[in-house]
């Protein structure tokens, strides 16, 4: 059986663990870059695909590769293992043997995976992903069994010559194989696939496995290709058995793969040939993951210190608090620039005893070039001191020099990037001596880091944080934070659009999928409509253009029936009028107003309740023609209490993952449409909403 706790421990070289952090620590890292770091090391890749499969996450299909599984969880999750194992690595008692084995086993591993790869590409199997993964994961039962049982699996490791003498010491020792350890690691993540067997049966020979899966037949031959030293016959003849790979062929992939898994070694400073006593590289990627890991607690902290900051004051005593735990610097001034990025301002503590009376000190700055230091720093951004610039030190920077009882102004500029918009946000000012300066040169990445944690919070809170008069915020306050808002919708749903549009290009035309796909695109395109709508705080959501009411129901009634409707069992019905003429209005807003009204209905109904929806050509009141839709259900009704306050904001009864404002907004749109809203509920026998809308 495979415990969560044998995998947790399984260990990785500390070279692929410093990258994998620097990468999630910076904000251009896409998420191609970090998958391909994490395909440089069975460890991490193992933890991660054990993760993205566990029942915690409650995927309904397997992840199969990295890519995948790494879209799945995300960055936080993943910079959470990375963090798990490189702790666990850094206090880990490893000897130099234990870390030679490292070396060489993540040598053949990456030989594996990429022979898997090419294998896969050359034998048209469909999933050369897969075939990477599996042939990464090959060997990871070697793994576990050092963790597991650390001295015995290394001295068998020192006395076996080859594969088949490996097999059968583990066999002796534990009574079990590498192979079979492995195998169960893989089975124990449910995945769909033939990832288990092909861990299983990879020191199989070539004849046994003719008639197996593609996958089991590639990563068998793989493992084979991927034997330290020279290849011999037996891998030519296992080449020519499974796929037909003459021995020219066979010899140029793996001179061409060695070559190519020799560069990333270099690239991480790993030496595979290291002998018993060790070498610098090594000592410095430890070193280095304990830096990592020390600055990461120093910033933990640091963002815990900036999200308590309750006060516009506060902030900037956050920003101050933060420099003193990090670096130890205890004096120093946060300028913050305005909204328009013409000035800088600053509000320092006034270090003056017993004396109430004093008055505020504050600093204004012209945010112009050459008017002082620390406007330039921002101007330029790049980091500003007193003892690197050629000009005139101004008044200003030396009152703040004297305000910071130092030799040497420091100005470190802060600025926000959001998508493709980068804000000034402001300038973080102290002073140090020159012993200070070249500790901080030496600890950069924590620096930028650290800037950067400022600025970010800067951004978020304090636009939330800042003094509001007594009459509450201005229209344009509130303009400002839908902004924002709309901003940071729209990034997540472009990518979500463009992963459509690649998937669809991907499964091809005649897909039976596209049309599901097509109701996706419409949605989120839906959603982007809604979210500019919020910008027109004016707009009306009356049109003269005329709309078809039954083809929005139709295809409103759709992703419903194919969504929640199915997975939840219950029956929605359409009972619509043909005759029903165009009406004037927006089919977005009469899109969403059907959506509130179902949705609402799904979320009070059981299994085997139903829904219908009718619509009317011929409605008539007050002498005036109205087209008609009615929503019922047979659920259990609305208690008198709701039902009064029915189309007012309110808390919501469902939970809190609900406003609220659902029906309120429906009626908001139908007035602006100068259409009407009504509501019957029975309790244990149903509602019914009925929806006037005039023909003219």
């Amino acid at each position: 059986m495979v415990t969560k706790t044998a995998t947790d421990q399984l260990p990785s070289l500390p070279q692929v663990l410093v990258r994998i952090l620097d990468a999630i620590r910076n904000d251009n890292t896409d998420y191609h870059s970090i998958a391909e770091i994490i395909r440089q090391d069975a460890g991490v890749a193992t933890k991660l695909i054990s993760v993205a499969n566990s029942s915690f996450y409650g995927r309904p299909k397997s992840c199969h590769s990295i890519e995948r599984a790494l879209l799945f969880l995300g960055t936080d999750v993943v910079k959470t293992v990375a963090i798990t194992t490189s702790i666990k690595q850094f206090f880990g008692h490893f000897n130099q043997q234990h870390r030679q084995f490292q070396q060489q086993f993540w040598r053949r591993s990456l030989i594996s995976a990429n022979f898997a790869q090419v294998l896969a590409t050359l034998t048209s199997y469909p999933s050369p992903d897969e075939a990477y993964l599996s042939g990464l994961l090959v060997d990871v039962g070697q793994l576990m069994s050092l963790t597991n049982s650390e001295k015995s699996y290394l001295d068998i490791l020192g006395e076996v010559k080859n594969d088949q003498q490996l097999l059968a010491a583990e066999e002796q020792a534990f009574g079990r194989t590498h192979c079979q350890i492995g195998a169960d690691l893989v089975d124990s993540w449910n995945i769909s696939s033939f990832i288990g067997d092909a861990v299983r049966y990879h020191h199989e020979p070539a004849n046994l496995v003719l008639d197996t899966h593609h996958l089991v037949k590639i990563v068998n031959l793989a493992s084979t290709l991927s034997a330290d030293g020279e290849l011999d016959d037996q891998a030519f003849a296992a080449a020519d058995t499974l796929f037909g790979l003459n021995e020219s062929l066979t010899r140029e992939l793996r001179s061409r793969i060695d070559a190519d898994v020799d560069a990333i070694a270099q690239s991480l400073h790993i030496n595979i040939n290291v002998d018993q006593t060790g070498n610098e590289h090594d000592h410095n990627a430890r070193y280095k993951l304990g830096q990592h890991l020390s600055e990461l607690g120093e910033l933990a902290q640091v963002s815990q210190v900036l999200s308590e900051a309750e006060s516009r004051e506060g902030v900037q005593q956050a920003a101050r608090r933060a420099l003193f735990l990090t670096l130890g610097i205890a004096n120093s001034v946060l300028f913050l620039a305005d909204n328009a990025e013409t000035q800088l301002n600053a509000e320092p503590e006034l270090r003056v005893l017993d004396d109430d009376s004093a008055p505020s000190l504050s600093f204004e700055l012209s945010l112009e070039p050459g008017r002082s230091l620390i406007s330039d720093a921002l101007l330029d951004s790049e980091e500003k001191t007193t003892v690197t610039t050629d000009r005139p030190i101004s008044v200003i920077d030396r009152q703040v020099l004297r305000y910071c009882e130092s030799d040497i102004l420091v100005c470190w500029p802060l600025h926000h990037s959001n998508g493709d918009v980068t804000k000034k946000v402001g300038v973080l000012v102290f002073a140090c001596d020159e012993t200070q300066l070249a500790q901080l040169a030496a600890r950069s990445n924590l620096t930028k880091n650290l800037c950067s944690e400022i600025a970010k919070a800067v951004t978020i809170n304090y636009r939330r944080l800042e003094e509001i008069t007594v009459q509450g915020p201005s229209a344009e306050h509130y303009l400002l934070q839908i902004n924002e808002v709309i901003h940071e919708a729209s990034n997540p749903l472009s990518i979500i659009r463009n992963y459509l549009e690649m998937l669809r290009i991907k499964l091809g035309e005649e897909h039976s999928a596209n049309e599901s796909l097509g109701l996706i695109k419409e949605e989120i395109d839906r959603v982007g409509t809604i979210l500019l709508r919020l910008k027109d705080t004016d707009e009306k959501s009356a049109s003269q253009d005329r709309v078809n009411v039954n083809n929005v129901i139709k295809s409103t009634a759709v992703i419903f029936q194919n969504s929640i409707c199915a997975t939840q069992q219950i029956e929605l019905l359409l009972d619509l009028d043909e005759d029903l003429p165009e009406t004037p209005g927006n089919p977005e807003h009469l899109k969403q107003i059907f959506t509130n009204l179902l949705k609402n209905a799904t979320e009070a109904l059981s299994a085997g309740d139903r829904i219908k929806v009718t619509s009317d050509a011929s409605v008539s009141v007050g002498g005036k023609s109205y087209v008609a839709v009615y929503v019922e259900d047979n659920g259990p009704g609305i208690i008198d209490g709701i039902k009064n306050k029915l189309f007012s904001p309110l808390d919501s009864t469902k939970g809190k993952s609900h406003s609220g404002l659902g029906l309120s907004i429906v009626k908001k749109i139908l007035d602006e449409m100068n259409g009407t809203i009504l509501c019957r509920s029975t309790i244990g026998k149903g509602t019914e909403f009925q929806i006037l809308l005039p023909k003219q």
